[in-house]
């Protein structure tokens, strides 16, 4: 036990030589109190049993609940240190997306570096499937990138010689060369890893309610022992010493915080295991605090308000055989369009018979024979250069990536492709609303798609064609307004906007940094789940207050008894065996009283 409290309860008996020398308290500085005037008195009547009989001291040894105490106490910070490992998860992830090698074209020969050996000015060729290692503008070749990183849009942009590439971006299905224009910590991979490590490393700690609490209850506990010990030695009965320092015992036992450092772990522990049975995972009791004050909340589109896919929201196609022949081409097809449109005839039943002949368009769409008839599939450019006309009746209204059909130089069909709103994003942004928290979405998506979007979900502000550290600049211009910012979103384009956010919210059907960088991550990407950890959170911090009163009202009636006033009345004494029952019990009711998170959700 010695060994116990000076080694895994040494910040504790530190806290306490900390208070002697600065009279600066927290609730370490009880604990270190309680557990060495516990253990000291425990030793003494250890060591000179005889002399403590002779002095009237109670012979019951602390030990035990030294050991009680310090263990607790450790367990409840043990689940609030948990969420600080994240800012080097978060970090990892966002470098996983760089390239480690990159290869450059030197006099026709083509070399594979390290990344770190790039410079300006070097021309690197990018192979399909692979990574951009750096920052450049291309020189030779056109294909389709996902620029999902940047954007979270998940169709890919069709680039050319001249356009810009950005590192940890993916090329598509032709090889790239093209010319390096930033590199290191200039890309922009490496100004949002630089942001999201300050804007997570700046969050400010928020000061423990409990800490706070025993600032101010730590001197009254000494001074009630004090003047415990001295109205029991100058005007108690025999035997003096016994009775004053049993007092004074029993008044530091029971002063000893151990509720008070299980009131907000307890109800973090509890709130967290709900939360994750209804799909949430939660960062710790500081993200919980969080949310209380949110008053304005930021919804990413791609993947957080919309299913995050291409998929077919409209089909002008009358015809199943003509659909089944075009899903038919469509498979052999990579690009996430033609997915799309094969999902869509396999979803309706559908079997696929391969074409006769197959030709890819680059970034204009497909030409194709299949069973005698002739299909030109793709955009209107495509379709203009083979003099096909567009019928007006087959020209969709609906806001979305246009694939057009023609079936022997007739156009025959129009296919609408784009991003279907989640099932509960309507009636989940309502409920924000009806909480009188303003609701925005900022968006990489063109302004006419946002636009619709925010329309038809009745969301009251919107920002379109923002880059990744453009929705933390609106993150940020909200905050400087005094508003309190929750932000949801799914990609790596949202790691700015939810490391600067007061809130983080991740999907977790998004990538790693978003995960990571988050405060708290909804499992399977049910938009609801942001709803039920608002009402959550308030609901158990309104049980952590409870706690704490409960803690210091248990402790604040007790110490009195503790100290003997019930002798005034013919009542006992209280024994210190006693004062450690009672401190258990007050344990017991914390942890009865955070059961009940269990219902809030």
């Amino acid at each position: 036990m010695p060994t116990y409290l000076a080694w895994v309860g040494l910040k504790f008996q530190r806290s306490l030589v900390g208070f002697l020398k600065t009279a600066r308290s927290n609730m370490n500085t009880l604990i270190g109190l309680g557990t060495s005037s516990a253990f000291l008195y425990s030793v003494f009547i250890t060591l000179f049993p005889e002399t403590s009989i002779e002095l009237g001291l109670t012979m019951k040894v602390y030990f035990e609940a030294v050991g009680f105490i310090i263990s607790f106490v450790y367990l409840g910070q043990f689940f609030e240190e948990k969420a600080k490992r994240k800012t080097t998860e978060a970090m990892n992830s966002l470098f996983k997306l760089s390239s480690k090698n990159a290869t450059i074209l030197k006099d026709g020969d083509m070399i594979e570096i390290p990344i770190e050996n790039v410079s300006i000015h070097n021309i690197l060729r990018v192979r399909p499937g692979e990574k951009f290692p750096v920052d450049g503008i291309i020189t030779k070749g056109s294909s389709a990138i996902d620029e999902a990183m940047i954007s979270g849009e998940p169709i890919p942009i069709v680039k050319s010689e001249n356009d810009l590439v950005f590192a940890g971006t993916v090329n598509g299905d032709s090889v790239i060369d093209y010319k390096a224009t930033k590199v290191g910590a200039d890309t922009f991979l490496s100004q949002i890893i630089t942001f999201v490590e300050q804007a997570q490393g700046s969050k400010p700690e928020i000061q423990k309610y409990a800490d706070k609490i025993s600032s101010y209850f730590t001197p009254a506990v000494i001074v009630a022992a004090l003047l415990t010990f001295i109205v029991w030695f100058y005007f108690g009965p025999e035997p003096i010493w016994g009775n004053a320092i049993s007092n004074l015992i029993a008044v530091l036992v029971i002063a000893c915080p151990c509720a008070l450092g299980l009131a907000t772990p307890t109800a973090v522990v509890v709130s967290t295991g709900r939360a994750s049975l209804k799909g949430l995972l939660i960062g710790g009791g500081e993200v919980i605090e969080k949310a209380v004050d949110v008053d304005t909340i930021i919804f990413d589109k791609t993947g957080t308000i919309t299913e995050g896919k291409p998929s077919v929201i409209e089909c002008l196609i009358n015809d199943k055989e003509v659909l089944r022949e075009v899903a038919g081409i469509e498979q052999f097809s990579e690009h996430p369009l033609s997915k799309a449109i094969v999902k869509y005839a396999l979803e309706a039943g559908h079997e696929l018979n391969e074409p006769d002949s197959f030709e890819v368009i680059k970034g204009k769409g497909l030409k194709a024979e299949i069973n005698g008839n002739d299909y030109i599939i793709g955009n209107e450019k495509l379709l203009i250069e083979n003099e096909i006309l567009l019928s007006e009746a087959l020209i969709s209204k609906t806001i979305g990536s246009i694939v057009y059909v023609a079936k022997n130089n007739i156009h025959i069909g129009t296919i609408m492709i784009g991003d279907k709103i989640k099932a509960s994003s309507k009636e989940t942004i309502q409920g924000f609303k009806e909480k009188g928290i303003a609701t925005w979405m900022i968006t990489g998506d063109n302004e006419i798609v946002a636009k619709s979007v925010a329309d038809e979900l009745g969301i009251e502000h919107f920002v379109a064609n923002a880059l990744p550290l453009e929705k933390s600049d609106y993150v940020e211009k909200l905050q400087k307004e005094g508003r309190i910012v929750a932000m949801v979103g799914d990609g790596v384009n949202d790691a700015p906007a939810l490391a600067k956010a007061n809130l983080s919210l991740a999907m977790g059907t998004g990538t790693d940094v978003a995960i990571n960088a988050s405060d708290v991550t909804i499992v399977k990407g049910d938009l609801s789940k942001a709803l039920d950890f608002l009402n959550l959170s308030k609901g158990t911090m309104k049980i952590i207050k409870q706690n704490l009163f409960l803690s210091v009202i248990y402790n604040v009636l007790l110490i009195p008894v503790a100290a003997g006033v019930l002798v005034l009345f013919g009542g006992p004494m209280m024994p210190p065996v006693l004062a450690s029952v009672a401190m258990g019990m007050s344990s017991i009711s914390v942890v009865s009283n955070s059961l009940r998170i269990r219902k809030l959700i």
